[in-house]
């Protein structure tokens, strides 16, 4: 599991230097490393998100919420792409579960409050703007 934890490392590192190939492939040698390794899937997945590759990223998503139910992220994750391509309700239902999984995960509220305003819900909207700020600043405190 350490050399699978190494290689998602260095992944994000090449992922935030904007090297997708190379992210992507540091990822899949985690995922080679240990096929059970949901973090891995995830990151795998907003790499190739980022080259624009939506349904890779989707299956990469789908594979990290079947692998840990538990990991808000990979939910906003496939939320952020299902919103992307026009499946708002399933996007919605994945940021809310996101957020019954991490109360304080902000961007899954910001991203919920965008996809709320896409459906053309301004109240429900404008409430998770407001939590998402609230939490903003609690992380400044």
């Amino acid at each position: 599991m350490q050399e699978a934890e190494q290689a998602c490392r260095r992944g994000t590192a090449y992922w935030i230097k904007g090297q997708l190939d190379r992210a992507i492939a540091k990822f899949s040698e985690a995922i080679e490393l240990d096929p059970q390794y949901a973090k891995a899937y995830c990151n795998r997945g907003t790499a190739y998100f980022d080259q624009g590759d939506t349904a890779r990223a989707l299956d990469d998503f789908e594979h990290a919420v079947r692998l840990d139910p538990g990991y808000a992220r990979s939910y906003n994750n496939r939320g952020f792409v299902l919103k992307s391509i026009g499946q708002l309700d399933r996007a919605i239902a994945d940021y809310t579960q996101a957020i019954r999984l991490d109360p304080a995960y902000a961007e899954a509220y910001h991203n919920r409050g965008l996809a709320y305003a896409a459906r053309g819900d301004a109240p429900q909207a404008e409430a998770d703007q407001a939590k998402y700020r609230e939490l903003l600043a609690a992380r400044k405190r």
